[in-house]
Formats: structure tokens, C-alpha cells, sequence
């Protein structure tokens, strides 16, 4: 490390002082650091929204994942701002090639990606190029008293952007056209459509590019601190300053010797004879009742009182803890990995499946039967609204609500070109509705279809207003034919 190149004062700091100034780094540099970072996470959203536009839980879970390759573009832009000058946003996207695929990416997204003090250890990992038992090693004797530090900041940073996503749905809970914020926030807990979904994903995402640069930040200081504890960075420094001191300090040393000795004068003779400690003390007392030292001060200095011991059973404790939490939390990576490759699997699964269910002949899903249910568009009366009215004032419910999921289903495969394949349930014909369709048709057509299934198979028919209300939202949504 070129210690003399370093833009801040190099000293000994506390842990959250020295996460403080990584907050302060970051401002500083804000152009160049934030830049950056944000291209790469909106480019690398993006391309997963594209490649994922029916899974887009599994894009934002993806997303997250990756936060150790984005750190690394920001703990460069802070690398080299901390000598200095901080490198522009174009020639940080020039050395992506080399700044990505640097040493330490691959346990960077996978054993080590749940560690609670990834900030603190990324940079022994990307800037020292240490790997395997070295890493290790060097991590041990780093950590200790940054550790808490860096535990506590990631708390805080992932609270940051939790809120700033929730405030994100708030805003848009307050101005939504209708409706109540009740209902915005149960479908945006519960059951989003594929618009909500996306406007979630895109909160996250502003809110990874606001919030992960100064996560980094305050960890590379903590990283740096320690450094300087351990390797007295500043003595060093002090040193350096010693010598150049010293240096000019010689030259004039050989000049005062070549000038003429000054002359003592009778002024300049001791006060008093010393010819033994008696002597001196009375010397000392005369020369210190002299007008010159007649002055005295009284200065006052406050000094917290020194605690009692039980406190110091907290520092151990909470360092044990945070071993915990890095030990459980690395064994949750190693969890993670394999899940996160089996709903990956099911996922690519399941859309293989829909693609094949799209792509077959119209002729063939058109003339299947949906559990009972004669799809083909011919099958239904002229008027649908009718029909089912007359068959629930018969008492015939189950017939009534029938016809109208029926007329809806077949209004959905004609306004969206869905193909429903003939194994196709009721869950798997609302989720393909939900995806295909807007929020408000998703929601009328998943009300129908709770309706019918609680007469079908509880055999709880609705009561008239509740059935006048369904036929109220089917007219909304689906009275195209009616």
C-alpha cells in the first residue's frame, strides 16, 4: 500500500468512526462511485427481466444474488479514489472485464455470499488476490474488533433498503386511481399481477444502486482501519515526515557548525553557584519567585469514570455472537446453492411446459375440455348474463357460476391468444391469467373462480347480493360477449 499517496489523514480511528468515513468516501466521489455501480445493477436487471418476463420473483431473487460481482465495480471506483483521484464512469466500464472476473469472484457468490462481514473481507479477496487457506488466514487476523462493525452495518444497510422499497409502494399505494391502500398492500404481499411484480422488482433495484455503494464503502474503511492498526500505517508515515525533518534538520546542523561561536556575556552566567542539591532547590526556588514565573493556573480536565467490569463481558459476548451468525450464515450459502439450482430447475421446467401448451394447434386446445367444462366459444349462449341469472333463479348455482367462469376463460384465450392446456386446474388457470392479463381483470377473474370453487366442492353457493356483485365485476372485465 503507498501509504503516502493516501487522500485522508492515516490514524488509528474507532470502528464506527472509520465506517463513518467510508460514508464520507463515498459522498465525495459520489459521481464516479455511484455512476458506475448503477450501470451495472440496472444493466444486469434489465437482462434478467428480459430473460425471465413470466418469473420475474425469480429475476429480483437473482438479482440479489449477484450483489458480490456489483460490489466489486464499487470497491474499485473506492480503491483508487482513496489515492486520490477517483477513475470516471467510462474508464470503470472499460476495466469490467478485469474488475468482474477478478480473483475471489467465484466464492464471492457462493460459500462466502451469506457472510454477515462480506464488506469487510471482499477487499482481501479482490485488492490482496488471497485465495484458499492465505484468505483464510489473513481474514482471521483482520477480524476481531471490525467485525461487530461490520455486522452492524449490514444490518443497517439491508434496513435502508427494505425501506426504501416500502416507501417506494407507500407513494404508490397513496396515488394508485382506485381502490384502498388495503387493498394495494395485500395484492403486493400476496398475490402481485405481472405489473406490480415489475414495479416491485424495479423499487429493488433503485434501491440496491442507493443503498449497496455505501455498504461497500463503510467496509473497505473498516478494512482499511484495521490495516492500519495492525501495520501502524501512521508511525510509518511518521517516520517518513521524521526523516525528511532530519535531513533538513543535518543540513542546518553543518552550517551552524561552520558559523562563528557566539560570545558569553556576563548576563548569561549561571544566577547562583550549585555545589549540591541543597544548592540547586534553593536555586530553583529563587529563579521560580522571580516576576517571570510569578503566575499561576488552575486548569480543571473532566474524565469519564472508569466502568465497572460487568460490562466487559459485553465485548466478548457480542463477538461470539457475531461468530454465530458468520458460521450459520455460511452454512446457509452452502444450502442455498443447491435450492437456488433446484427452483431455477422447476422454473425452466414449468416454462418449457407453458411454451409447449402455447405452441399447440389452436384447433386441438379450443376443442379440449377443462375438467368438465366445453371450452370451444360456440358452446356458450348469446347472451351469457342472462343465462347464468335465469339458471341461479332456477337454484341451479353451480350451473350459473359454471357458465360464467366458462365465458371467462374463453374470453381470456380470445383477448390474449391463451392456449389452457386440457390438464390445466383452476389454480393453474388463474396464475396463467394473472400473468397474462392487467391487474383489475386478473382480480375479477380470480374472485369467479374462488366463487365457483367454493360451490363446486364445499357446495357453498353465494348469496344473491354476492352473486349480483360477481355478475357486476364479470360485465366490468369480460362483457364483451354479453
Amino acid at each position: 500500500m503507498e501509504t503516502e499517496r493516501i487522500a485522508v489523514a492515516v490514524r488509528p480511528r474507532g470502528s464506527l468512526e472509520a465506517a463513518d468515513l467510508g460514508f464520507r468516501l463515498a459522498r465525495e466521489n459520489f459521481r464516479a462511485l455511484f455512476g458506475a455501480h448503477a450501470a451495472v445493477v440496472i444493466s444486469f436487471a434489465l437482462a434478467l427481466g428480459l430473460a425471465l418476463p413470466n418469473q420475474l420473483a425469480l429475476a429480483a431473487a437473482l438479482l440479489w444474488w449477484l450483489k458480490p460481482l456489483y460490489d466489486r465495480v464499487a470497491l474499485y471506483v473506492l480503491s483508487i479514489a482513496l489515492l486520490g483521484r477517483a477513475p470516471s464512469i467510462l474508464e470503470t466500464i472499460a476495466a469490467l472485464p478485469r474488475i468482474v472476473f477478478g480473483s475471489g469472484l467465484l466464492a464471492s457468490l457462493t460459500w462466502l455470499r451469506l457472510s454477515p462481514t462480506r464488506s469487510f473481507n471482499t477487499p482481501v479477496l479482490q485488492l490482496e488476490g488471497l485465495r484458499g487457506r492465505a484468505r483464510v488466514r489473513r481474514a482471521r487476523v483482520l477480524g476481531g474488533r471490525e467485525s461487530a462493525t461490520a455486522v452492524g452495518v449490514m444490518a443497517v444497510c439491508s434496513s435502508f433498503e427494505l425501506a426504501l422499497v416500502v416507501a417506494g409502494l407507500q407513494i404508490a399505494a397513496t396515488f394508485q386511481p382506485e381502490g384502498t391502500a388495503l387493498d394495494f398492500w395485500s395484492d403486493a404481499l400476496l398475490g402481485p399481477g405481472r405489473g406490480l411484480l415489475a414495479f416491485e422488482v424495479g423499487l429493488y433495484t433503485l434501491a440496491i444502486c442507493a443503498v449497496e455503494p455505501l455498504y461497500v464503502a463503510a467496509g473497505f474503511a473498516l478494512y482499511i482501519n484495521r490495516r492500519v492498526w495492525l501495520e501502524g500505517w501512521d508511525v510509518e508515515l511518521a517516520f517518513r515526515r521524521l526523516e525528511r525533518r532530519m535531513s533538513t534538520a543535518a543540513v542546518v546542523a553543518v552550517a551552524l557548525s561552520l558559523a562563528p561561536a557566539p560570545r558569553v556575556y556576563a548576563d548569561d552566567a549561571p544566577r547562583c553557584a550549585v555545589d549540591s542539591a541543597e544548592d540547586a532547590r534553593a536555586c530553583i526556588d529563587s529563579v521560580l519567585a522571580e516576576p517571570d514565573f510569578a503566575k499561576t493556573m488552575k486548569v480543571e480536565i473532566w474524565r469519564p469514570r472508569k466502568m465497572s467490569g460487568d460490562f466487559d463481558l459485553l465485548g466478548p459476548l457480542w463477538r461470539w455472537i457475531g461468530s454465530l451468525l458468520s458460521r450459520g450464515m455460511r452454512i446457509g450459502a452452502w444450502l442455498a446453492v443447491p435450492a437456488l439450482a433446484a427452483l431455477l430447475a422447476v422454473a425452466i421446467a414449468r416454462g418449457l411446459r407453458t411454451r409447449r401448451a402455447a405452441e399447440s394447434p389452436p384447433a386441438e386446445s379450443g376443442s379440449a375440455l377443462q375438467r368438465g367444462f366445453d371450452l370451444r366459444p360456440e358452446s356458450l349462449p348469446d347472451d351469457v348474463l342472462a343465462a347464468a341469472r335465469a339458471r341461479f333463479a332456477a337454484g341451479d348455482a353451480s350451473a350459473a357460476l359454471s357458465l360464467l367462469y366458462r365465458a371467462a376463460l374463453v374470453e381470456l384465450a380470445r383477448r390474449f391468444g391463451l392456449r389452457l392446456p386440457a390438464s390445466a386446474t383452476e389454480g393453474e388457470c388463474e396464475r396463467i391469467a394473472r400473468n397474462a392479463a392487467d391487474g383489475s381483470l386478473a382480480q375479477d377473474f380470480a374472485a369467479l373462480a374462488r366463487a365457483w370453487l367454493y360451490c363446486a366442492y364445499a357446495h357453498r353457493p353465494p348469496a344473491p347480493e354476492e352473486f349480483e356483485a360477481l355478475c357486476a365485476r364479470w360485465i366490468a372485465g369480460f362483457g364483451a360477449r354479453a
